[in-house]
């Protein structure tokens, strides 16, 4: 799920700096100094991997995308908008894409654009495209709708209703109200709820597992504290809705919503055989765009799981903002209508924008992109659409929704930290292996010295290095995603280039440190102290 925070993966993608930055210098000096170099590669081992730790930590705090123009933009036409979109599909090599405009709570623009897969089948307003996050707010209006009517309350803990619900210190967790589910506010991490990015379990009890689990789950601020975005609230949310309507929550979504606003081509993950052919994810690999199409599994519904076309979306749109008594709880309005200068509420989004009021949600779901905005003060909104996610998929969904609004639009181009995350990524696992060849070959060429070191220090000699390589192995693999709330599974998902070379950058410093230590033991052999002949 997507949350520019997706911001998902910035830190999986910073790694890129330790290559990118000094990977010239470094090859061009392995070159000239040759075999000196290899017979001191040993020795200059740790210092290089260290500096090349505190440059990534360096590149994680400073690095930053461009700003957005702050300029005013006038109203687009539709006409231009469409325009804009075409030009930004080609840039970013996007395969199919929908927009929708609305006005005064009616439809003014509806188009589809490109193709849904290889087959060349057209994208229309009726295609439907995974929301990803987007999705929350239809969890949220849902609860929202069982307050009012008296089946569960907005300030109630809980467990009061899913008993089993609780973290590592049950204390806390028997606070987190329904409430704080909604506005992220519970104390459950980032990280907690994208665990289960990749399962494809359909059982009914999806959910219910993943609620169990969060028994070791540690908060990581008393309930009602502080925000952190979490999939885990809306896992919960989801999961608390079946247990209080004691039915399937695609078939609660589908009697609340979809139904009552006419959104015939919509559903929750699976497909309804009436709905009109949907797109087909693609995900890119090194820039090049591939097909992918993922469906998660019902644990996902919640925080991620409604697929819908840009007719339906822009209906459902104008019914929320619109004030729509059919499905509009008198909670949300007051949420949607409160002045504020930012932050989250409800399964919606908030900002200031040149002193306008934006209420927003993006949504990522391997293989799609999605953004819904919209500025209450003049009753405008767009939304945006598309079937391709990766590591440089631009800022396309912002910048042609800012533009639809006449907003400052944001660069649709990949970002210089994107491109510094998936080339500088490469460039990391590149000199990984061109320093563990080095290494390796010296060690092998070089004959046994006479030993110098007392015994501590020559096993010191074998095994700090080897420790070293391990530990920037665990680094890369575990450290790295975990500082973006999320793990490896979670990274190979989204962005699977940058998920392979952390895997193989991981396996090289391993393959170093034990090839390594097994080659210094094996050459110089043992003396009967027990210490290496180095």
């Amino acid at each position: 799920m997507r949350r520019r925070t997706e911001i998902l993966l910035s830190w999986a993608g910073n790694v890129a700096a330790l290559g990118g930055l000094s990977l010239k210098g470094r090859a061009c000096m392995l070159m000239n100094k040759g075999a000196v170099i290899a017979r001191r590669a040993d020795a200059a081992m740790l210092y290089r991997l260290a500096r090349i730790q505190i440059l990534l930590l360096a590149v994680l705090f400073f690095s930053a995308p461009l700003s957005a123009k702050t300029s005013d933009q006038p109203l687009p036409s539709a006409e231009q908008v469409d325009v804009y979109i075409e030009k930004g599909m080609r840039q970013l090599e996007i395969p199919g894409a929908a927009v929708a405009l609305i006005a005064d709570g009616k439809i003014t623009h509806l188009k589809g654009f490109g193709d849904i897969d290889g087959s060349g089948t057209p994208v229309t307003a009726k295609t439907p495209f995974q929301l990803g996050s987007v999705s929350k707010s239809f969890a949220a209006l849902v609860v929202l709708q069982l307050a009012e009517e008296g089946r569960l309350s907005l300030d109630d803990p809980v467990s009061k209703y899913i008993p089993y619900f609780q973290a590592d210190d049950k204390t806390a967790s028997d606070k987190i109200t329904v409430r704080h589910l909604l506005s992220h506010r519970s104390g459950l991490a980032t990280i907690d709820g994208n665990r289960h990015q990749d399962t494809t379990y359909r059982g009914d009890d999806a959910m219910e597992r993943v609620v169990r689990e969060l028994k070791s789950a540690h908060l990581f601020a008393m309930p009602g504290d502080r925000f952190q975005y979490s999939n885990a609230n809306y896992i919960v949310l989801a999961q608390l809705i079946e247990t209080v309507e004691k039915v399937p929550y695609e078939k609660v979504v589908k009697a609340r919503i979809f139904s009552k606003l006419g959104m015939n081509n919509s559903y929750v993950q699976i497909a309804d055989a009436a709905t009109a052919e949907p797109a087909v994810g693609h995900t890119q690999w090194f820039g090049r765009t591939f097909e992918r199409n993922f469906i998660a599994g019902r644990a996902m519904m919640g925080p991620g799981g409604i697929t819908a076309s840009a007719e339906d979306l822009a209906a459902y749109l104008i019914a929320v903002f619109e004030n729509d008594p059919r499905i509009m709880p008198k909670a949300l309005s007051e949420a949607l209508a409160r002045e504020r200068k930012g932050g989250y509420e409800f399964g919606w989004e908030f900002d200031t924008v040149d002193e306008r009021r934006v209420v927003f949600h993006g949504g990522l779901n391997p293989g799609f992109l999605a953004m819904v905005k919209y500025t209450p003060d003049t009753r405008k909104g767009a939304l945006v659409l598309t079937n391709m996610s990766g590591s440089l998929e631009g800022n396309f969904i912002y910048g042609a929704t800012d533009y639809a609004l006449g907003l400052p639009p944001a660069d649709i181009s990949p970002p210089n930290v994107a491109l510094l995350r998936l080339w500088g990524t490469l460039s990391l696992t590149v000199l990984l292996a061109m320093g563990c060849a080095l290494s390796l070959y010296a060690l092998i060429k070089r004959a046994p010295k006479s030993p110098r070191r007392s015994a501590v220090m020559k096993w010191l000699w074998i095994g700090v290095p080897s420790f070293f390589l391990f530990g920037l192995s665990y680094f890369l693999v575990f450290v790295v995603p975990q500082l973006s709330g999320v793990n490896l599974t979670a990274v190979r998902m989204f962005y699977p280039d940058l998920g392979l070379l952390l895997a193989v950058s991981s396996g090289i410093a391993v393959f170093w440190a034990v090839a390594r230590a097994a080659l210094l033991i094996a050459k110089t052999g043992m003396r009967k102290t027990g210490a290496p002949t180095i």
